[in-house]
């Protein structure tokens, strides 16, 4: 199903969206979901492990992640549109780079080819982030593939 015929399946009449885009490229017959909350604060549900940054985009001024965290259903969002985030690495390195979410896609992809369009069972839901950072001049972007997205405090904010 191209990215069309995953936008039908949500029920509206609006244009894909990068992330849109992005899903249905890696994950074949996946589904587009609504966002119930789309400036909504965190899920406390944290049963999902964070974020995983996917793709990363080397830009002229701000460079751009593409993370994805998949959780039992569509209402444990990690992180809501205009958090902020950090990136830590395999070792538990941190940057001191902050990082914001401006946009995020709900998605469910079959565990398997094929699989059935009920049960649930055969089926993962997972969330896309589109997050945006400051270029970074010294290295390429592309190094913080594989890292992870974690909540920034609120007192790193205030900072």
């Amino acid at each position: 199903m191209g990215v069309a015929g995953a936008v039908a399946t949500r029920g509206e009449a609006q244009p894909p969206t990068p992330l849109d885009r992005w899903i249905v490229e890696r994950y074949s017959g996946a589904q587009l979901l609504p966002d119930s909350m789309l400036t909504g604060s965190v899920s406390v549900a944290r049963t999902a492990s964070p974020p995983r940054i996917e793709s990363a985009h080397r830009g002229l001024e701000r460079d751009t992640l593409w993370a994805v965290h998949f959780a039992p259903g569509t209402e444990l969002s990690g992180l809501a549109v205009g958090a902020r985030t950090t990136l830590t690495g395999p070792t538990g390195t941190m940057t001191p780079v902050v990082a914001r979410v401006v946009a995020r896609r709900a998605f469910r992809a079959p565990r398997s080819p094929g699989a059935a369009f009920r049960p649930d069972s055969s089926w993962r839901h997972g969330w896309v982030y589109l997050v945006v950072m400051p270029h970074l001049t010294e290295s390429s972007v592309a190094r913080y593939r594989g890292w992870l997205l974690l909540d920034t405090p609120d007192a790193a904010q205030r900072r």
